[in-house]
């Protein structure tokens, strides 16, 4: 049997895996061994994946690298099962040798199963749930979170430090602007004076003199994000400020620039690349050694001037093209953002976590810890206890001054490497972060559930959320829109309309039309229901108006109203639990009603054969539960059940 494929033999792989998980699962129940097939399907998956491909060839290396990285976080991500790892891992190589397919060489399986002996109390606190509170939610889905009002995403906005910093920086470049070095960067000078006007809390000479204005992280972070949200601009050897962007209100000033953030690699803890000093250019930016690719900016000895000296000729109002006048945008953008992983890699888990807890938001040492789990920050630094602290207040606080969120009750705490580090607290988006955190998203093609604000929504904005968010919730937001409406007679027939639109689902129409006779009045609706008899679910409309005495069961085809029952007592089925289905079916089909099921049997409709069979067993009356088990028997011979 080939146990050996190549990154490319994707087909090859998927066949042989399958034979010989498909041989373990019966070895496991032959043998009566307590282990399960899924965790060698990760192991086979990970020796192709992330080691050699050779299926045959376990080192303990490998085996311990599966068990240590790579395996807690595939299973915590992706809500597998944990507990019986370490025992699948040893029984799989011990199937593996029984069968004769082990590579010679290797270890036993019984140094196999020893080695995995010493990982089985991490995977069972791992099951117990140790690892994470967040993580442990991955595997629902996520209520719709509600966009917050414009007023509130403002007043958000305008209290942003990035804000504050874009246009700060467009009033510090004044009518002519500043002058750029010969590679595009900041003078030493007038990078120290931004990192006081700014409060960036960079700190230029702790740790020596200050050679180029790059090492200062989040004054070039903020800068960069600044130049690509088009606040200012490198031009003719200057920085100089851009009219249009100050003409914009502040919700789009604040969205623009965290996009920027995104699209220069800001939201990445491994933002920017370390400088490499190969003494050829004392100010260039970080990464570009990495990249020769790319333009190359010209060497400052050669055009004869040292860090502090501006381009010569770099007056705004100079035409002439200027050597080394920096570097453009594109450049920029290629130099700060290159490297594995997308632009928000380390933002992208921590929002999706904090879009679950709008309202309370997330405590930090679950959050640090969830996400050192999926983004393998300790993994990648082993024996620096304090990384993930370190990669999370780094994250957080690039979040906190894009004023995307707020980081309170947090404390510092010494750290050997740092000094000290920003601990504790309660993370929680903004309501300006939370629309940035779902344009963040959509940037990475996630598309977050969402809920309008309900003063501002449509009535099919509100119907729609209907089944997607807790029913109390749901009338909360009907009465906050209703109350919203200019019209509010105008807004009913608008719901009621909407709940009974074209496309709309059963469950929708049936749920929305009744909370809005709760909310609104049952008559209005009513009255409201009859312009709908025409329409595309004048069953259940027709049903309703004869249930409340509002329409004549005369002037109504029976065939229509039965279908109507069929209707709403299949939605039962799939939506009430089945210990109140008695009460739902007696008030549906009274002891009178025996005579319908002579015609209940022979409707077209895809659920009949379920209904009849839930009322034959669940109907509280005898004589109606006994008449519905011979429909459906009559409905079988008819259609053989299908």
């Amino acid at each position: 049997m080939r146990m050996r494929f190549g990154p490319d033999s994707d087909d090859e792989f998927h066949a042989a895996a399958q034979e010989l998980l498909d041989g373990f699962a019966a070895w496991l129940t032959e043998n009566e061994v307590d282990a399960e097939p899924m965790s060698a399907e990760l192991l086979l998956q990970y020796k192709w994946l992330a080691a050699d491909g050779d299926l045959a060839d376990w080192p303990l290396e490998h085996v311990e690298t599966f068990l240590d990285g790579w395996c807690p976080h595939v299973v915590l991500e992706h809500r597998l099962p944990v507990r019986l790892v370490p025992a699948s891992v040893a029984a799989f190589i011990e199937y593996l040798d029984e069968r004769g397919l082990l590579a010679p060489g290797g270890p036993r399986p019984s140094q196999v199963r020893r080695l995995c002996g010493e990982y089985v109390q991490e995977y069972e606190e791992l099951e117990a749930g140790a690892g994470s509170p967040l993580l442990t939610e991955l595997g629902d889905d996520p209520d719709p979170v509600r966009i917050p009002s414009p007023a509130d995403r403002a007043a958000s906005a305008a209290q942003a430090r990035i804000l504050h910093d874009a246009r700060a920086l467009a009033a510090w470049c004044g009518d002519r602007g500043r002058p750029l070095t010969a590679t595009g960067n900041l003078r030493l000078a007038d990078a120290r004076e931004l990192v006081d006007l700014l409060g960036t809390g960079d700190e230029p000479d702790r740790y020596g003199r200050l050679d180029r204005s790059t090492r200062l992280r989040t004054l070039t972070w903020v800068l960069e994000t600044s130049v690509r949200a088009g606040a200012v601009r490198r031009e003719k050897g200057r920085l100089v400020a851009v009219p249009r962007f100050a003409g914009l209100d502040d919700t789009t000033a604040h969205e623009d620039l965290v996009l920027a953030a995104r699209d220069v690699g800001a939201l990445s803890t491994g933002w920017p690349r370390a400088v490499v000093d190969d003494g050829t250019d004392p100010d260039r930016p970080a990464g570009s050694s990495a990249h020769p690719s790319l333009p190359a900016p010209l060497e400052d000895v050669v055009l004869g001037f040292d860090d502090e000296a501006p381009v010569p000729g770099a007056g705004i109002d100079d035409e002439a093209p200027v050597p080394g006048a920096g570097i453009d945008d594109e450049t920029i953008e290629a130099l700060l953002g290159a490297g594995d992983g997308p632009p928000s890699e380390d933002a992208t888990p921590a929002l999706l976590f904090l879009l679950r807890h709008v309202e309370d938001g997330v405590d930090h040492d679950d959050l640090c810890h969830a996400l050192d789990v999926l983004l393998d920050w300790t993994e990648e630094q082993p024996g620096d206890t304090g990384v993930a602290e370190g990669r999370a207040q780094l994250l957080l606080e690039q979040l906190e001054r894009l004023g995307v969120v707020a980081w309170t009750g947090s404390r510092t705490e010494p750290d050997d490497l740092v000094g000290q580090v920003r601990v504790g607290g309660i993370v929680q988006l903004t309501p300006g972060g939370v629309a940035c955190a779902l344009l963040l998203l959509a940037a990475e093609d996630l598309h977050y559930p969402t809920r309008p604000d309900p003063a501002v929504a449509s009535a099919a904005e509100i119907v729609e959320l209907a089944g997607e968010v807790a029913p109390d919730e749901w009338r909360r937001d009907i009465d906050a829109w209703h109350a919203a409406q200019p019209d509010p007679a105008r807004a009913v027939a608008d719901f009621v309309a909407a709940a009974l639109a074209p496309g709309q689902s059963l469950l929708v129409a049936l749920t929305a039309t009744g909370v809005a006779a709760d909310r609104f009045g049952a008559d209005t609706v009513d009255t409201l229901l009859r312009e709908h008899l025409d329409g595309p679910h004048r069953g259940m409309v027709a049903r309703r108006l004869v249930a409340r005495g509002e329409l004549d069961p005369d002037a109504v085809e029976p065939e229509l109203l039965l279908v109507a029952s069929v209707d709403v007592l299949a939605v039962a089925l799939d939506t009430v639990d089945a210990e109140d289905w008695p009460d739902a079916f007696a008030a549906e089909f009274p002891p009178e009603s025996l005579d319908v099921f002579d015609m209940l049997w022979q409707l077209d409709h895809p659920r009949v054969g379920d209904v009849l069979a839930a009322l034959g067993e669940h109907h509280p009356d005898a004589a109606v539960a006994k008449a519905a088990r011979r429909a459906r028997e009559r409905w079988r011979s008819r259609t053989g059940g299908a």
